[in-house]
């Protein structure tokens, strides 16, 4: 499993008393002279949100004049050095660097790109291709081509558009037909029919995916 795959990027929920300033001091105070303080890094960086890791970042170089992600590599190691790299990256950097990495080199991580591809939001998805041809100069869509074939090659495309439905209407009625579309073309037929699984697993939203799928069981 990669490490993109087991790295959590902590808290989601905004720290209720947070004082950028403050945590700044805290991260200055834990990294500087003889040893480092992990357990003051974790208690800061691993108790805030994302954005106010960012707001963290920015004060640390304003009060210090220096890059508090450089600080941390030169003083951190191993997984838990690559831990808190990830949880200062912001979302769509992070997913980016999981999704090259799952691309580059020898073989690809499929599953990587399933996590990130098939469960991110459109907004989410638009973010994470500029920050992909950011970040590398490369653009995503290309990659997923080079490096995936056939139908799941044309499912990532889909994926990649970043156009499902993200309404939290459920109809019933709807689920059930398509339900039955998905057995006529998968387990109804000889072969497979997966331009039907590909148009429905692109763009129902997730709560009508959830009653397709039940409805699946009973058909």
């Amino acid at each position: 499993m990669s490490f993109c795959h087991i790295c959590t990027q902590a808290s989601v929920n905004p720290f209720p008393d947070f004082d950028a300033e403050e945590d700044a001091k805290i991260l200055r105070k834990a990294m500087k002279g003889f040893g480092t303080d992990e357990d003051a890094i974790i208690e800061i960086l691993c108790h805030r949100s994302n954005d106010q890791r960012q707001e963290i970042d920015t004060m640390f170089k304003q009060a210090y004049g220096k890059d508090l992600i450089d600080e941390l590599k030169s003083e951190l190691g191993g997984n838990f050095e690559k831990a808190i790299l990830a949880m200062m990256q912001k979302p769509a950097v992070y997913d980016a660097t999981c999704l090259r990495k799952a691309m580059k080199g020898a073989g690809t991580d499929e599953a990587t790109l399933i996590e990130i591809m098939c469960t991110r939001k459109n907004d989410e998805l638009t973010a994470i291709k500029e920050a992909y041809n950011a970040e590398f100069d490369r653009d995503l869509e290309e990659d997923l081509k080079s490096e995936t074939s056939g139908h799941f090659e044309r499912l990532l495309v889909s994926m990649c558009q970043a156009n499902r439905d993200e309404s939290y209407e459920v109809d019933e009625e709807e689920a059930e037909s398509d339900a039955q579309e998905l057995f006529d073309a998968g387990e109804g037929k000889f072969g497979t029919d997966e331009s039907t699984f590909n148009m429905i697993l692109a763009l129902r939203n997730f709560n009508q995916l959830r009653a397709i799928f039940r409805a699946y069981e009973r058909v």
